[in-house]
């Protein structure tokens, strides 16, 4: 998307935040052949005010990504807000929900987005190779992109090498042929939680995260946990880390090291007792 659309003189920046995962650092970097430069806005809890997103909202921005759930801070961005601002100044707004989709509400329509991205890895429950971009319908017909396939085509059985034309909407990113593998995974992972509903997702999920914190030392705590502006992963640091990694181990208990601590997420498929677990595991080593 980013080498899709023209670029206006006077915007020259790109707004994204140190905290955003590496990758977007990097694609977004790629920004420079266009002339443009990267504006990193610094990383914290202040993320969670639309305020701190300011830059964002200057006549200079030509494009802000914006993570919705920040992997290593467990903070929840108010997209709506700062979509709302961004796009009231002519910016044009990417939503990464990498580290929401399927776990919390996810509504790039009513967000008035122009971009979202995401992947079902996470708690998508679909595993590796299915990434997903949505493209807001307004700004479908004025994106060109380079990387285009057979699939990008308006009509990708016409095999006219001499005839392409975009597709219409978030087709023309399409590409080549799509990995049927992951696909079908990935939509089994989408119809499981469809079933049960992002909501009722979302509160099941925020009750465990909840009955976590209340028995976690504040001090432990490494994450952003107010409740309404967290996603669904904490990240706690023990005292004794190899100590507790290695009883983590013995109880099977899966998670990630992140920062200095371990990240743990709850989900779907966890109930109480999982978290139970959890912390009689833990608690020693606080």
């Amino acid at each position: 998307m980013l080498f899709s659309l023209p670029v206006e003189p006077r915007r020259r920046k790109i707004i994204l935040c140190e905290k955003d995962f590496p990758t977007v650092g990097f694609v977004l970097a790629e920004a420079r052949r266009l002339g443009l430069s990267p504006v990193f806005l610094k990383g914290g809890p202040h993320l969670a005010d639309p305020d701190a997103w300011r830059e964002a909202f200057s006549d200079e921005a030509h494009l802000v990504h914006i993570t919705h759930v920040f992997s290593n801070l467990g903070l929840k961005t108010p997209v709506a807000d700062i979509v709302a601002r961004a796009r009231a100044n002519g910016v044009i707004t990417v939503v990464d929900a990498a580290q929401s989709a399927g776990a919390v509400e996810v509504a790039a329509d009513a967000w008035g987005a122009d971009f979202l991205t995401g992947t079902a890895v996470k708690y998508m429950c679909g595993g590796p190779g299915a990434c997903f971009l949505w493209v807001n319908p307004s700004i479908a017909p004025k994106c060109a992109p380079l990387d285009v396939g057979w699939f990008s085509h308006e009509n990708p059985f016409e095999f006219n090498i001499d005839d392409f034309r975009y597709a219409e909407g978030a087709r023309r990113f399409w590409g080549g042929t799509p990995s049927i593998a992951p696909l079908a995974i990935a939509a089994a992972g989408a119809e499981i939680l469809g079933r049960t509903g992002v909501d009722a997702i979302a509160s099941h999920n925020q009750a465990l995260i909840a009955r976590l914190l209340a028995a976690i030392p504040e001090n432990s705590i490494m994450s952003h946990v107010r409740t309404g502006e967290r996603g669904c992963a904490v990240i706690i640091k023990p005292k004794r880390t190899a100590e507790a990694a290695a009883a983590l181990a013995e109880a099977k208990i899966a998670h990630d090291a992140r920062i200095g601590g371990f990240r743990f997420s709850a989900h779907l498929y966890n109930d109480e007792g999982d978290i139970d677990r959890l912390i009689a595991t833990l608690t020693p080593f606080l």
